[in-house]
């Protein structure tokens, strides 16, 4: 039978909602047992570039060569900082029920998120935007070497939808004699 806390502990190591360990960093002098001299602080610069995974450079190599040596100032050897993590798992020592309320509020998240999206999906509201054009142009249509004042229905379209507009409707309205004037209703969700 599987342990139940570990299985616990590895559903709340999925959630982003609970921090699950720390990340503790502390920086440190090492020794590298090297004469301190310019040919042991170079090989020391480049191992640092190779092992950060940094190009070996001019300047690079100048700023690794600098930090060596303001690291090794007051030694007679080669003396390299290096950062030690220590990651510490938060729930290492806790018991049954501290789990089961930390998966309590896991849970109510998620039940908050879900409600919070069936409410957004059952009461959706719209904002609506209105163009209009007398003579409706295709692409298709346009003529050669004519780029700034014809616009077709497809840049109408194109212009709205890049913007998240969906078109909703499309009708026509006498205007005047023998014109009509042509409506295009857009919409898109609101999301306050």
């Amino acid at each position: 039978m599987a342990d139940l806390k570990n299985l616990m502990r590895e559903e709340l190591r999925k959630s982003s909602l609970i921090q699950t360990s720390s990340i503790d960093e502390t920086e440190e002098l090492l020794d590298t047992g090297l004469e301190k001299n310019e040919d042991n602080i170079l090989a020391a610069a480049l191992a640092y570039l190779d092992n950060k995974g940094y190009r070996r450079r001019a300047d690079n190599i100048d700023f690794a060569k600098n930090m060596i040596m303001e690291s090794s100032e007051g030694y007679d050897t080669v003396i390299v900082k290096q950062k030690r993590v220590v990651e510490t798992d938060l729930f290492e020592d806790a018991g049954r029920e501290e789990l089961q309320d930390a998966m309590n509020v896991c849970k109510l998240e998620t039940l908050t998120a879900i409600h919070t999206k069936l409410e957004r999906m059952a009461n959706r509201q719209y904002e609506y935007a209105v163009e209009f054009v007398d003579e409706i142009q295709l692409e298709a249509d346009r003529p050669k070497g004519k780029l700034g004042d014809y616009v077709s229905i497809e840049n109408i379209l194109n212009d709205y939808g890049s913007k998240g507009w969906e078109l909703d409707r499309m009708y026509g309205e006498p205007k005047g004699k023998g014109v009509l004037r042509t409506y295009l209703i857009f919409k898109r969700e609101k999301m306050d």
